[in-house]
């Protein structure tokens, strides 16, 4: 067999595999991306509600937390919906891949924290191999990738040069940033309590 006939040949089996992961991935953030915007996922039985809150496992303690918000629900599962969605053009892939990738951190955090204990480690080894598919992916990608990072990092310097008492004092107007913005959005503060009603 031709070298440069075998090199494509495997070329051609590497991208299968990376098109192999896209679609695992987008098939499982999908799925549960429609289950919280179906307000499904995070169910506690009756019965789990009525004991108190020290005799509670965490599990039904965190579910019904996570369940008792709508708010939580459908904008955790729009993520996971606009990640599996990117994941599938391969124009966006590489933004599908970094929503997937910090949506599946916060995902195993949450599972470490709260379902071992019940359910044991499926979930999580299961989210670990998301979590390995999404690098995988950006691994596969890493000549753009450091082509991105290339242009963020260079010539992001201080563009202006300041005396070194106004460098002092940066962190003191950082500081009370804080209380300029939240004034200038204290209007906003009411209007998301009217559509948090």
């Amino acid at each position: 067999m031709n070298p440069i006939k075998k090199n494509k040949f495997d070329n051609q089996y590497i991208y299968f595999f990376i098109l192999s992961l896209r679609w695992y991935l987008i098939f499982y953030m999908l799925s549960y991306g429609y289950s919280k915007l179906t307000l499904s996922q995070f169910y506690v039985s009756p019965e789990n509600l009525t004991k108190p809150i020290t005799e509670t496992n965490p599990f039904y303690a965190a579910w019904y937390v996570f369940g008792s918000s709508r708010f939580y629900n459908i904008s955790a599962g729009l993520i996971e919906c606009i990640g599996a969605i990117l994941l599938i053009f391969n124009k966006t892939v590489l933004l599908g891949a970094f929503v997937v990738f910090a949506t599946l951190l916060n995902i195993l955090i949450i599972d470490i924290s709260f379902t071992t204990e019940m359910l044991g480690s499926a979930l999580v080894v299961r989210i670990i191999g998301m979590i390995l598919s999404c690098l995988t992916i950006l691994y596969y990608y890493k000549a753009k990738l450091l082509t991105i990072w290339n242009i963020l990092i260079h010539n992001t310097g201080t563009k202006f040069k300041y005396s070194w008492y106004i460098l002092i004092a940066l962190p003191f107007i950082g500081f009370l940033m804080d209380f300029i913005i939240g004034l200038a959005l204290f209007p906003l503060k009411y209007l998301i309590n009217y559509f948090l009603k």
